[in-house]
C-alpha cells in the first residue's frame, strides 16, 4: 500500500476503533448513503445475504457510510440490525460536515485499505434491484485476479438512462477506447490495488469529488491500464427520491464532470484511436422496447424554446456550420422530429471546446445544453419506437460510432 489518504484522516478515533474491533476483512461492501431511509434495509439485507451465501468462510463486512442524512436512514438501519443475522458484520459511520456523497465514497475506500481487504464493492443504497448474486458477480472476478475494476451492465428499456446512452457512454468510448455500458452505474467492484491508486489521487479536494466521483473512478480505471471487466446484472430498479435534482442540474453535473476529465486526461485520449469491448461475464445486456406510449411533445417544445431564447448563447458556443444544421429542426412536426446522431455528436464536441476555452460561464454553458439534449432524446425515442426490437442495439451503435467519428475534429481543434 502507498501513502495515500488514511481512514484516521477522515474519522474520529472512536469510529476507527469500532471498525478495527471486528478485525481485518477479506472483502468489503460499502454503501455511501444520503437520505435513503426507504431502501437502506432492503439493500443491506440483500448484500449481507449475498456475502454469507457466496463467500463463506472468507471474512466479509458491510460498511454503511452516511454522508449526512436527515430522514432517519441510519436509525432505520440500526433498528433492522437488532434482529438481523450477526454475520457478516454490518457497521455504520456518520460523517460530519457538508453532505457530500464523495466524502462517503472516500471513507469506504480508506476502510478497504485499513481492513486490508482484497477487494470491495461500492453500491448505491437506492438500488432496489440489488441481489446477493450482484455481490457475487462484482467480487468474484476480483478474487480470481481477473479484474481490477468490475463495471455493471444492465438490461433496460429504451427510455431509461438516455443521458448515458446518448452522451456519457458514447463519449467515454470515443475518448478512452473502451465500450463500457455504464460509466456511472450505481455499483462497481474494485481491487485493493486500484483502491490504493484512488486513495493517492489528488481529486478529493476538487469539484470532481463533489459532483463526479463515480465517473472519475471509471475514467481513472480506463486510463491506468487496470483490468476492466463488465458484468451483466439484469434490470436496474432505483428507489425514487424526492431529493433528486432537476434535469438541468443533472446535465450540468454529469457533463461538467465529463468535460473536466477531458481536460485532465487530454494527453491520454488524444492518442486513442478506435475502441474495443472489455471482457464480459454473464448474459449479454439487452435493450427492451418501450411498453408504454412515448411522449415527446414537451421535449420538442423545450428544444424549440431553446432555439428561440438561447440562440445568443448558442452562438457563443457553436459555429455557424452547426447552427445552420439546427435551425431547420425547429420547423419539424413533433412526429417527424429528429436530431441525428452525427449532428448531436457535433453539438457535444462544440460544447466541449467552448467549455475548455472558457468562452462564457461554465455553469451557464452547461445549462444551455439541456434543450439540445431534450431534442436529441425526442428524436432517439421516436426512432426507437419505429424500429423492430431486434434492431434496437443498432441505434445505440450508430450513436457510438458518431461520437468516435467526431473525435478527429475534437482532436484537431483542442488547444
Amino acid at each position: 500500500m502507498g501513502n495515500g489518504i488514511r481512514l484516521e484522516d477522515l474519522l474520529p478515533s472512536p469510529a476507527v476503533t469500532a471498525l478495527d474491533a471486528a478485525g481485518p476483512a477479506d472483502l468489503l461492501v460499502g454503501l455511501p448513503v444520503l437520505n435513503q431511509v426507504r431502501s437502506i434495509t432492503r439493500v443491506v439485507s440483500s448484500v449481507a445475504a449475498g456475502l454469507a451465501k457466496h463467500f463463506s468462510p472468507l471474512k466479509t463486512r458491510v460498511l454503511v457510510v452516511d454522508a449526512g442524512s436527515q430522514d432517519g436512514t441510519l436509525e432505520a438501519l440500526r433498528t433492522w440490525r437488532e434482529t438481523a443475522p450477526s454475520t457478516p458484520p454490518v457497521q455504520d459511520v456518520r460523517l460530519t460536515g457538508p453532505p457530500q456523497r464523495g466524502r462517503a465514497i472516500l471513507t469506504i475506500l480508506a476502510a478497504v485499505e485499513r481492513l486490508k481487504a482484497r477487494g470491495c464493492v461500492l453500491l448505491d443504497a437506492d438500488l432496489m434491484s440489488a441481489t446477493g448474486s450482484w455481490v457475487d458477480q462484482l467480487l468474484t472476478p476480483l478474487l480470481r485476479e481477473e479484474a481490477d475494476f468490475v463495471s455493471p451492465a444492465y438490461t433496460r428499456a429504451v427510455s431509461e438512462g438516455t443521458l448515458t446512452t446518448n452522451l456519457l457512454a458514447p463519449w467515454t468510448r470515443a475518448l478512452y477506447g473502451k465500450r463500457v455500458q455504464q460509466p456511472v452505474g450505481g455499483c462497481v467492484g474494485l481491487s485493493a490495488g486500484l483502491v490504493d491508486r484512488f486513495l493517492q489521487a489528488d481529486i478529493w479536494t476538487s469539484d470532481l469529488a463533489v459532483v463526479g466521483p463515480d465517473l472519475w473512478m471509471t475514467t481513472e480505471a480506463l486510463i491506468s491500464g487496470a483490468r476492466v471487466v463488465e458484468t451483466h446484472l439484469g434490470r436496474k430498479i432505483v428507489e425514487a427520491s424526492t431529493g433528486q435534482p432537476d434535469l438541468a442540474t443533472t446535465v450540468t453535473r454529469v457533463v461538467g464532470s465529463l468535460f473536466r476529465l477531458m481536460e485532465r486526461h487530454h494527453a491520454f485520449w488524444e492518442e486513442v484511436r478506435g475502441s474495443v469491448p472489455p471482457p464480459r461475464t454473464g448474459e449479454p445486456a439487452g435493450l427492451l422496447p418501450e411498453t408504454g406510449g412515448i411522449q415527446v411533445e414537451r421535449m420538442v417544445r423545450a428544444f424549440r424554446l431553446g432555439l428561440k431564447d438561447l440562440l445568443p448563447v448558442w452562438e457563443q458556443i457553436m459555429p455557424e456550420e452547426t447552427l445552420t444544421r439546427l435551425y431547420p429542426l425547429g420547423l419539424l412536426a413533433v412526429e417527424e422530429f429528429q436530431l441525428p446522431p452525427a449532428l448531436w455528436a457535433r453539438v457535444v464536441c462544440d460544447f466541449a471546446l467552448a467549455f475548455q476555452e472558457r468562452r462564457l460561464s461554465r455553469d451557464h454553458l452547461l445549462r444551455a445544453l439541456t434543450p439540445l439534449y431534450l431534442g436529441r432524446v425526442a428524436g432517439f425515442l421516436l426512432e426507437a419506437q419505429a424500429t423492430p426490437a431486434a434492431r434496437l442495439p443498432v441505434i445505440l451503435e450508430t450513436i457510438d460510432r458518431a461520437f468516435e467519428e467526431e473525435k478527429d475534429r475534437l482532436r484537431a481543434r483542442w488547444r
